[in-house]
């Protein structure tokens, strides 16, 4: 009686492997791809908030503003604008990094605007669900 593996076994072993490991690294880029875009999420959550911080603290140049979104008086800034103001950290070097494509975000658009008394924000291409 011989001993060891035929020829036939070890080649279904590793097609076996094969296909767990395609399975396998599948799953893992999906979990990171989801991670990222939940991390953006958060990241302009962020954002707003910082930029409600900065709507309070020029409340009266928001309300005397000529500009408007969506007929509301509204003030234009970007996030460099949060960053060098203060009301706002950098990620790195003085940028703000888009977690979806390691970016500067720091000219990312954000609209500060009054809603009945309230500040509110729009931030330019926000694919978060609000």
């Amino acid at each position: 009686m011989k001993k060891g593996f035929s020829l036939i076994e070890m080649l279904c072993v590793i097609v076996l492997l094969s296909v767990l490991t395609s399975y396998t690294a599948g799953s893992v880029v999906k979990l990171s791809r989801h991670t990222k875009e939940k991390l953006y999420c958060t990241k302009l959550d962020l954002l707003a908030m910082a930029s409600k911080e900065y709507g309070l603290k020029y409340e009266q140049e928001l309300q005397n503003s000529k500009i408007y979104y969506e007929n509301k008086q509204s003030l234009n800034i970007t996030v460099n604008d949060l960053i060098t103001t203060g009301f706002l950290n950098p990620d790195d070097d003085n940028s703000v990094l888009n977690p979806l494509n390691n970016t500067s975000m720091n000219n990312l658009p954000i609209t500060i605007y009054l809603e009945n008394g309230n500040i509110k924000t729009h931030i330019a291409n926000n694919i978060c669900a609000n």
